[in-house]
């Protein structure tokens, strides 16, 4: 498998993907598109037709991506594959307009497919749709428990602009297609692969349990109203409600059966009343409170990548899906991670920073936040 990742930042969206017509290999089989919001998103199918003609791909908003070691921002990043392999093939699985009307039967439909996928490398980029994506990916995981399926799911929720707590809308694009709240599962076939999830708790705090909420919406904690603890957290911070980003620094840890952490969830925001997290928790979750460094952030990627090399070897090409909330703590060292699995992993990268990670952790598939989850992917040759 070759790989050539390249980005532009031209302001024009036209010329922007024609920059990138002219830094692509000739002859590649499937390209990956990363698109800022700030380009018109109804142009982007009729645009990547024009410029390159009828081809094989899926694309999708995104704020930042990764070119290799590079932060992209505000700009386009094409990730293109040409495969060595007659077997290798690439397939797609797209759902739109998800509501909880329809969940159920979407559930029924991804878990179909993955079955029918099993072994494959399946990566599915999404839009946060209200909340929907990251329910639906919580119930996946825990029907494929049920079947006794290793999950063969990785990937990210689109990351896009917030105001307030209001999150701008992203589009997902295949083929001369936008899909609208929805999500793409992209599934390669005749590969090796291999996922690293990494977290870089540093401090564990108290356990509290979850006695009353709604999705995302934590309302009593040990059966008291939620709304206290952030407001504690955030003691002599004034206004404490616009300082909220800094708990960031203090996700809640939901403890499994055998009290390690299977997922960590960050706090978007309080009121009196209740605590709000980017992912769904039930009644009855344990939560540790924990603390988030950035030299541990760091730390953990690096004991992560290395792991990752000693056990995989030689990799094609790697995916890297990354909390945003990572990159805010990381602050002046956003590159800093990206930089270290290029070096490491010795590998083509792509990825963007997300609102959500997908990826099966001490053996279940959650929805990840404040994670940094890695693929090393290589491609099957015959002898």
């Amino acid at each position: 498998m070759d790989t050539v990742i390249v980005s532009s930042k031209n302001p024009i969206f036209r010329f922007a993907v024609r920059e990138l017509k002219e830094k692509a290999p000739k002859g590649f089989d499937f390209a990956l598109f990363a698109v800022s919001p700030n380009y018109p998103y109804q142009d982007v199918p009729a645009t990547i037709k024009k410029e390159f003609g009828s081809i094989n791909y899926v694309g999708f908003s995104s704020s930042s991506a990764f070119e290799n070691i590079k932060l992209v921002n505000d700009g386009i990043v094409g990730c293109f594959f040409k495969f060595n392999s007659p077997k290798t093939k690439v397939c797609t699985f797209v759902k739109e307009k998800i509501n909880e009307k329809n969940r159920t039967k979407v559930l029924k439909e991804l878990i179909a497919f993955l079955k029918e996928r099993k072994g494959k490398l399946n990566v599915v980029i999404g839009d946060f749709i209200e909340g929907e994506f990251p329910i639906l990916i919580e119930k996946v995981g825990e029907e494929l428990q049920k079947l006794g399926i290793d999950s063969p799911l990785v990937g990210g929720v689109t990351a896009t602009p917030t105001q307030g707590d209001k999150r701008e809308k992203s589009y997902l694009f295949y083929n001369g297609n936008t899909v609208e709240n929805g999500f793409i599962v992209v599934s390669f076939s005749n590969v090796d692969f291999q996922v690293q999830v990494s977290s870089g708790v540093f401090k564990k705090g108290p356990v509290y349990t979850v006695t009353k909420c709604d999705s995302f919406k934590i309302y009593e904690l040990n059966g008291k109203k939620a709304g206290y603890l952030p407001k504690k957290l955030l003691k002599d911070i004034e206004p404490a409600e616009d300082n909220r980003f800094l708990l960031w620094y203090t996700p809640f840890g939901i403890v499994g059966e055998k009290d390690e952490i299977e997922a960590l969830r960050v706090i978007r925001s309080f009121s009196d009343e209740y605590v709000e997290l980017w992912g769904p928790v039930k009644e009855g979750d344990r939560l540790k409170l924990s603390v988030v460094l950035s030299t541990e952030l760091l730390k953990d990627a690096e004991e992560n990548a290395r792991e990752l090399k000693a056990s995989f070897g030689m990799a094609d090409f790697c995916f890297n899906f990354s909390c945003l909330a990572r990159a805010k703590i990381l602050e002046q060292f956003e590159e800093k991670e990206i930089e270290l699995y290029g070096r490491l992993l010795n590998a083509p990268l792509f990825g963007f920073f997300t609102h959500g990670e997908v990826a099966t952790k001490n053996g279940k598939l959650r929805i990840h936040n404040l994670t940094s989850v890695i693929v090393a992917v290589r491609e099957r040759y015959e002898l």
